[in-house]
């Protein structure tokens, strides 16, 4: 009979990596809704091989509120003036710096919850494998305890 010990929970491993993966995935489709809403209004570039545009809908409230001044339609939403023109650059070169970290941090979420469920199959083999080794073992010093356990006599043949 194996001994009792310690026992790694293997299958909350594999549900967490899931779940990181899940929320990497979840994260970039937000990312990128985020970036297109922006692209959708002028405030920047539109994202390339990511996760579809979002639906028109889903921007809509938003574009309509930024662009309701029917002479600055085809404007930036900060503006042209002194001031919007200063924020806008320092605004966009932030946002690229942003969009990449965004799209860095999804990526890692989905690579943590990768290697979770690595581990989680890793962990399950090796504890596997160990429990073998023992019952392996406990079985040779049964044999050995029901032999005696010790070798008494020995006989050379010729």
């Amino acid at each position: 009979m194996p001994r009792e010990g310690i026992r790694t929970d293997t299958q909350s491993l594999a549900r967490e990596g899931q779940n990181f993966q899940d929320l990497g995935s979840r994260f970039s489709a937000a990312a990128a809704a985020l970036q297109n809403g922006l692209a959708s209004v002028g405030a920047c570039s539109p994202t390339s091989g990511g996760p579809a545009a979002p639906q028109q809908g889903q921007v809509e409230g938003f574009v309509q509120g930024l662009t309701s001044f029917a002479d600055k339609a085809n404007m930036p939403p900060w503006g042209d003036d002194e001031i919007g023109e200063k924020f806008g650059i320092a605004y966009e070169g932030l946002q690229t710096g942003m969009f990449e970290s965004m799209n860095h941090l999804a990526q890692e979420l989905t690579n943590i919850g990768g290697a979770l469920s690595s581990m989680a199959k890793n962990h399950d083999e090796n504890e596997s494998f160990n429990e073998e080794l023992i019952r392996q073992q406990e079985n040779d010093i049964d044999f050995a305890a029901g032999n005696g356990g010790t070798v008494s006599h020995m006989t050379k043949s010729v």
